[in-house]
């Protein structure tokens, strides 16, 4: 099984990573994140001592507030891709 990280986009689309190969330290993830929430900044690279998830989630300049949602097993996602925008994440 594999994880799946569940952000929503700047329209409240529900979007669905996941994040290949090894991820220890969390820095794929948080990267994912950091470009996700890009808006004006086209240009900024990501630094992990600086953005951080709190600061991603808090809102940079140039990048909108974004947090997970949740974390979820691909397992526990709907088979039936045909409706998937129509999806929503509930704990």
């Amino acid at each position: 099984m594999s994880k799946r990280y569940l952000t929503v986009d700047s329209d409240n689309i529900l979007v669905i990573t996941q994040i290949v190969g090894d991820d220890a330290n969390g820095n794929k993830l948080t990267k994912t994140l950091f470009e996700l929430s890009r808006t004006t900044d086209r240009e900024g690279h990501f630094d992990p001592s600086v953005h951080t998830r709190e600061a991603i989630a808090a809102g940079l300049n140039g990048h909108r507030p974004l947090s997970l949602l949740g974390e979820c097993e691909d397992t526990d996602l709907p088979t039936d891709r045909y409706f998937r925008n129509a999806w929503e994440w509930e704990e």
